[in-house]
């Protein structure tokens, strides 16, 4: 080591010259650009991948749903894609909060399995470094997932009822397919048309089993057609027969008719909400689920505080998963990606399976709003305190020290 001359006044001594800082503390900000680069597109390619084979599997499994209501007469045939695309909507957010944990998961999880993460440690990158790197690549989606429970939610969820209220308001006779059996809104009669209404609203070839009377009455007809008289929607049929009987007796009562009228079921709904009107909107009659978030802040509804509680949780709960899954995914050095894999689902399910018991528990009024999210949310925080402390090995130094003390005591 290269010396030169120190002069002190109490002797002259050589010493050597001081130590120069090491070369990567002069590239720590290339480093964490670096850092920040690498992390991005992993997590982004993650992020996709994870939202495109849940967004799949959502779309399959709202596809099936629908399809059989609409071949069970709940749903209009015309409006399933509709109907598709609004409950796709109403539960996006929860697609993109999975995603956006997966992805950070699988991200950090490579990086500790492939022993990158110690090489990056080495250049003195912390977790909270870390953690910064996550709320810059999360802050976008976290605004996304705000803006879709908060006001895409309440939206879709109100379109989704109106089309079904409107499609209930409907006549029986206008629900019945061509070539399928149907029962009424109210169950009590079924219908089956050969040839469907074409211009004019005509139908053709009727065949309607009715239970309304206490009686059971088959009634077939060449022809039906809904009219409204005195207001009231009627089916009128035409050149048909009647076949009524009542049941445990044995008469019969066949009845020929040039004319017949039927007064068909109807459905009372929102008026307002299903006709699109202008004007105030009674929310009180409506579900929680479609009940916009400006109007939830009432503190003397409880039901309303804990739809507000759940939507609230969505968007936070998101972005503490999304920072859980940093430690979790250092634990796969010892369980492998599938243990971490696993343990980390199960705290987002526990996460968000709370959320839904809080909202429960609020709407009954057992906690109050402010307490009850308080309760669960800093929780969450703590959770996430401990598994950083737990990676630091503070926990076990506290322990350590503890035990020593009981001992030399």
């Amino acid at each position: 080591m290269e010396s030169v001359e120190c002069i002190i006044p109490s002797h002259r001594a050589p010493c050597p010259r001081p130590r120069p800082a090491p070369a990567y503390r002069s590239r720590r900000p290339f480093f964490r650009m670096l850092l920040d680069l690498t992390l991005r597109r992993e997590m982004s390619r993650n992020f996709g991948g994870a939202f495109t084979v849940l967004f799949t599997v959502v779309i399959t499994l709202m596809l099936i749903r629908i399809l059989g209501q609409a071949s069970d007469g709940q749903a209009s045939p015309q409006d399933v894609f509709l109907l598709i695309g609004l409950t796709a909507l109403s539960y996006l957010q929860i697609v993109i909060t999975l995603s956006l944990f997966l992805a950070v998961l699988l991200t950090f999880t490579r990086l500790w399995l492939d022993s990158e993460m110690t090489i990056w440690r080495t250049t003195g990158v912390g977790r909270l470094r870390l953690m910064g790197s996550v709320l810059r690549f999360s802050w976008p989606i976290l605004l996304l997932i705000a803006a879709l429970t908060l006001f895409a939610w309440p939206w879709a969820n109100q379109q989704s009822t109106a089309l079904r209220i409107r499609f209930e308001q409907r006549s029986d006779i206008s629900r019945v397919a061509p070539g399928q059996f149907r029962e009424s809104a109210s169950g009590k009669r079924v219908f089956f048309i050969d040839k469907g209404a074409q211009a004019g609203g005509v139908a053709h070839d009727i065949f309607i089993r009715d239970d309304t009377s206490g009686q059971t009455v088959l009634i077939t007809a060449r022809s039906a057609q809904v009219q409204r008289i005195d207001g009231q929607p009627f089916l009128v049929l035409r050149n048909g027969n009647r076949y009524a009987h009542t049941p445990g007796q044995v008469n019969y009562t066949i009845t020929a008719f040039d004319t017949l009228e039927m007064r068909l079921d109807a459905t009372s709904g929102l008026s307002t909400v299903t006709a699109n009107k202008t004007g105030p909107v009674n929310w009180l009659a409506q579900p929680n689920r479609n009940v916009p978030t400006e109007y939830l802040f009432n503190p003397t509804l409880p039901n309303w505080l804990g739809e507000l509680s759940w939507r609230l949780g969505v968007p936070l709960s998101a972005a503490l998963l999304a920072l859980m899954a940093l430690p979790l995914a250092s634990g796969s050095v010892r369980t492998g990606r599938a243990g971490s894999l696993i343990a980390a689902i199960l705290v987002y399910l526990i996460y968000f399976n709370l959320l839904n018991v809080l909202q429960g528990w609020i709407s009954e009024g057992r906690v109050g709003f402010t307490t009850g999210f308080l309760l669960l949310h800093g929780a969450a925080l703590a959770f996430l305190l401990a598994l950083l402390l737990r990676g630091n090995g503070w926990l076990q130094r506290l322990w350590h020290g503890l035990t020593q003390r009981g001992a030399n005591a």
